[in-house]
């Protein structure tokens, strides 16, 4: 039986990008952008905008937080594509 890590209904992926900013970990993710979208890096950056959470990567890759998937195998709830 295959298992994968899901966040809570309605949980944020939130603190799970602020511990890898902090331990400078790499962050591997699915995120929406006019469909599912791959990209990984180093977070550079964590901060609000326009009333966003928004995460940078060491690319310059600005993604919104409410927009992921997954990070580094935890997925979504609500996510079913795999």
């Amino acid at each position: 039986m295959d298992v994968r890590e899901t966040l809570p209904s309605g949980g944020s992926f939130y603190a799970i990008v602020v511990k890898l900013f902090n331990e400078k970990q790499k962050a591997a993710i699915l995120y929406e952008d006019n469909g599912v979208t791959r990209a990984n890096g180093f977070i550079e950056q964590v901060f609000e905008k326009d009333g966003k959470s928004i995460m940078k990567f060491d690319n310059g890759l600005e993604v919104d937080i409410s927009k992921l998937y997954a990070i580094n195998g935890m997925f979504s709830s609500d996510y079913s594509e795999c």
